[in-house]
C-alpha cells in the first residue's frame, strides 16, 4: 500500500526528469539558481514528499524573475512539522535575577 502514497510524487519526478532529458537541452541555460529548479524540484520531493516538497517547488519556481536575487538555494533540511515544533529551549541561568550579587546584575 505504501506504493499509492509514493506513486504521485514519482510520476512528478518522472515528468520533470523528462523535461530536464528532453526540454532543456535544446535550450539556453538561463536558471539564475543553483542547484536548477528542477533539481530543487526533485531534491524537495523526494526529500519531503509531495505537498511539502511540491509547496517548495512552486515557491521556489515564483522567485525565478528579476524581483528575487539570484545565487544559491538549497532545500530546507526541515520539514513542515519540524518548522513549526522545536526541540531546543532556551538556555536560562539556575539562579534568578534574586538570587545574583547586585554586582552580577550591573555587570560588574
Amino acid at each position: 500500500m505504501r506504493w499509492i502514497h509514493r506513486l504521485p510524487r514519482q510520476v512528478v519526478i518522472f515528468v520533470i526528469e523528462l523535461y530536464r532529458t528532453w526540454v532543456s537541452p535544446m535550450r539556453l541555460p538561463t536558471c539564475r539558481f543553483e542547484p536548477t529548479c528542477s533539481g530543487y524540484a526533485v531534491e524537495a520531493l523526494s526529500r519531503h514528499g509531495f505537498l511539502y516538497g511540491g509547496w517548495l517547488s512552486v515557491v521556489r519556481l515564483l522567485k525565478c524573475g528579476p524581483w528575487h536575487k539570484p545565487g544559491y538555494d538549497p532545500v530546507p533540511e526541515r520539514g513542515r512539522r519540524e518548522l513549526f515544533t522545536t526541540s531546543e529551549r532556551p538556555v536560562t541561568s539556575e539562579r534568578s535575577v534574586e538570587e545574583s550579587t547586585p554586582s552580577e546584575v550591573r555587570g560588574n
